[in-house]
């Protein structure tokens, strides 16, 4: 496969890092995973934001040459180059240069863009959702940015696996809802929207944010909000949001959830309008 490394095409085969990176040895990176094509919503402008913010709270220094145009051309040179087709998952990756341990000693980075091929469906379904007895999120300056130390998630998606769950949903310290392990939580009661506040230590996802703003848009009451995982349990519905779009859970812990359609095709009809 062939991926950018620092502005160059590079066969992605051969070696890229030596054994003191420090995206290896500390998780010293950020990376933004975008889902592209002609019937997706363009949120790569958003996706840069929040990887600007995010080098900011590092306390590194942002490749300028990463413009939405860049990323558009770069997005379009490697599905030629590797003869992609259809929707495309592309991640952004960017570390900070060698040198130091826990403390740095340099604010210049490398960055990383690999594009691949995605089916998932913008609008989709789960059966089975559980709530994490043992991994939690927690607020920091940083938590709000997808960074590359995700073990907390990680393990939280082992946990998924070993219980038999499709996804998996985790609470904060004080034991509110707070995210799934790949994706930003919403539920329905009646006709209003709720999602975690950030201050439960979610991250403040892309996708997150436009379901929000075009919530808002069309009238839909929403609220974010600090609220216990039985809260859950008494909702009508729920559901999930990432770059790859929207997954509604049919079961929470055993209750069976509606399908959130009706509430949110008006969403989506905006979401996706050209």
């Amino acid at each position: 496969m062939k991926a950018i490394f620092n502005s160059r095409i590079i066969d992605t085969s051969k070696p890229l890092f030596s054994s003191s990176n420090r995206a290896f040895c500390y998780g010293d990176g950020l990376f933004e995973t975008i889902v592209t094509a002609d019937s997706r919503i363009d949120l790569i402008g958003a996706h840069l934001g929040r990887l600007k913010r995010g080098c900011d709270v590092l306390g590194v220094n942002f490749p300028k040459e990463l413009t939405e145009n860049f990323i558009r051309e770069s997005i379009l040179s490697l599905k030629e180059e590797n003869n992609l087709l259809g929707n495309t998952r592309t991640k952004i990756q960017i570390w900070r240069e060698e040198g130091g341990l826990y403390s740095p000693e340099s604010n210049s980075v490398n960055y990383l863009i690999e594009c691949k091929q995605s089916s998932k469906p913008f609008y989709r379904s789960i059966n089975n959702a559980g709530i994490s007895e043992h991994y939690k999120t927690h607020h920091s300056p940083i938590s709000f940015a997808k960074t590359m130390n995700a073990l907390n998630y990680v393990l939280a998606g082992k946990e998924m696996k070993d219980k038999g769950f499709d996804e998996i949903i985790l609470t904060d310290g004080q034991n509110n809802l707070s995210e799934t392990h790949i994706a930003n939580l919403f539920w329905a009661k009646g006709n209003k929207l709720f999602t975690p506040h950030l201050s439960t230590g979610c991250i403040e996802g892309v996708m997150r944010n436009a379901v929000i703003k075009a919530s808002q848009s069309i009238g839909i009451e929403f609220k974010e909000t600090q609220e216990p995982a039985s809260t859950l349990m008494k909702a009508d519905s729920a559901f999930a949001t990432n770059a790859s779009g929207i997954t509604w859970f049919k079961h929470v812990n055993g209750k069976q959830f509606s399908n959130p359609e009706e509430l949110i095709q008006p969403i989506l009809k905006l979401l996706l309008q050209p």
